[in-house]
This record gives C-alpha cells, structure tokens and sequence, in this order.
C-alpha cells in the first residue's frame, strides 16, 4: 500500500501512516517532501515495532516500513506533544479582567491534566504572568515543571516592561529558542 503524503504538513503524513500500520496493513511505503517527515516516521516504526527506512523517490523520499505485527496502543510523541503559547497577559481583548482571569483558569487547567504541554512559552505582554502578580499562576507552572513541561519567557521582554528582576517562575528564553520549541512540536496552541 502506497501512500503520498506529498505536500502535507507534519503530523499529517504520521497520522496517515499510524493509522493503516495500526489496521494491520502490511507492505506500507509513504511520499513524503523531507527529512523531517522521514525522522518522524522512522520514530513512528520504532514506536510501533515496525522498523523504517526511505530512499530517495525524485524530489521527495520514500518511507517504507517493515512487514509484521503492529504495537498497539503505542504514543507517537509528534503527534501528540503540544505548546502553548501567552502573548499577552489575558485571553481574548473585551474586558481584562475577565481576560486575566481566564489566563489564570487556562495555566490551572493545563497543570491538572493528564496530557501536559511540552512547552508553555510567554511573550509581550504574556511575561506578566511569570512574575508572580498571581501566585496560582507561579503554583501551576511549577507543577507542570515538576511534570516535564519547560517553560520559556521572553528575555527582550522580560527587559522591555522591566521585568527581568520579577521573573518568579521559568527560563529566560530568546526568540530562537521559542521559535525552536515552536517547531519541535507538532501543534501550538495560542491563548
């Protein structure tokens, strides 16, 4: 079975892929556009027990995975891991208030679920939440800490607002670094 994922973006040709490997599928080959799709599937082979490899197919590469009996159940990390993102101190623009206080509500909710972000990243006006004027809020990004989230806050802005002193909670980041957390996962979810 021949799949062409040609032209979509991640995760898309995983979730392909994942889904006819975990019906059983065998002599499973996907198109993929480059080496970033082709590193996620061989990550999705070894996840699943089914050993990966590609091969150049024109301009784009050929993955094909091995014969045999699929893992079921198994987590395919890019499928799944997530960011989010704060660039401003409250969510929506109406009323800061209510704004604030969903922020707060939002950080809250992400501490207590089962699937935590990989990254929560603040920039602009989102560093105001990192420096303690709500402590529920410090409390929450440290749990998700605790739990394997990392959490980055803009240094240019910490510094813009004046702030860098009053960071109480995550690692004074750069642009390159939270652009780079953007791309590592495979969705980003702006509040």
């Amino acid at each position: 079975m021949r799949l062409d994922a040609g032209g979509k973006q991640c995760p898309i040709p995983v979730i392909m892929a994942k889904k006819e490997l975990e019906a059983g599928a065998q002599d499973v080959e996907i198109i993929v556009d480059g080496q970033t799709q082709v590193d996620n599937l061989t990550r999705l082979g070894d996840a699943l027990g089914r050993k990966a490899s590609s091969e150049p197919f024109g301009e784009k590469f050929l993955v094909k995975f091995e014969n045999g009996e699929t893992k079921q159940g198994a987590v395919v990390a890019e499928a799944d891991t997530y960011a989010v993102f704060f660039n401003t101190n409250a969510i929506g623009t109406n009323n800061s208030e209510l704004g604030g206080n969903l922020a707060k509500m939002a950080i809250f909710t992400l501490s207590e679920s089962d699937r935590i972000p990989a990254y929560v990243l603040f920039m602009n006006e989102g560093v105001k939440l990192v420096t303690g004027v709500e402590p529920q809020i410090v409390e929450n990004l440290n749990t998700l800490i605790a739990k394997g989230c990392k959490v980055l806050v803009c240094g240019t802005c910490l510094n813009y607002y004046g702030l860098k002193e009053e960071l109480k909670v995550g690692t004074v980041s750069n642009m390159y670094d939270i652009l780079g957390a953007m791309q590592e996962v495979s969705k980003v979810i702006k509040l």
